[in-house]
């Protein structure tokens, strides 16, 4: 039986197969590969363009979050926390963003009042509000002019000096200074 295999492949080691036709099993594969591709390229482009879309909200989102922050930082903590009760977002924004929800609040820190304010919208997928932070800066209370001379302002720190002796190393070197007689 070894024998009568290896003599037939003998045989059609010298016979060249001529095809000129395509089966049906390789052009059902090929279609099938096709169509599977084709659905995942029109599947990959739908979703990418819902990806650009969410990108497209939470950069307007965040350029509203900055506008309001910087216009906000700019007053003094009275007029801040006036301004943080009458939030309300752009025409930008009101057009762009589904229902956006614009608030905020001020809390003390070390670094002065602190202004945070937070933007929801209705997303396809829900998320963490956008969050920014900025802060007002603490001034100095001014002193009206009858109360200045009871109170005495307070003086800017004098930066302490210390001086500190090095001592000098004996050097052969000749020196050329001259002493006054």
């Amino acid at each position: 039986m070894l024998k009568n295999l290896k003599l037939r492949s003998e045989k059609l080691a010298g016979v060249q197969i001529n095809r000129s036709g395509v089966l049906t099993v390789e052009l059902l594969v090929t279609a099938v590969a096709l169509i599977s591709v084709i659905t995942f390229f029109t599947t990959c482009s739908f979703q990418i363009h819902l990806v650009w879309k969410d990108i497209r909200h939470q950069r307007i989102g965040m350029e509203e979050l900055n506008n309001q922050l910087e216009s906000i930082t700019l007053l003094n903590e009275a007029e801040a926390q006036l301004a943080i009760d009458t939030l309300t977002p752009s025409a930008t924004c009101e057009n762009s963003l589904q229902h956006p929800e614009l608030t905020g609040s001020l809390n003390q820190d070390l670094l002065g009042t602190r202004v945070t304010l937070q933007l929801n919208w209705d997303k396809r997928h829900p998320g963490k509000p956008l969050e920014i932070s900025g802060w007002i800066p603490n001034t100095p209370q001014k002193l009206n002019p009858q109360s200045q001379s009871s109170m005495s302002l307070p003086t800017p720190r004098q930066p302490s000096l210390q001086w500190v002796s090095v001592p000098q190393r004996h050097s052969n070197s000749v020196s050329s200074r001259k002493e006054a007689p």
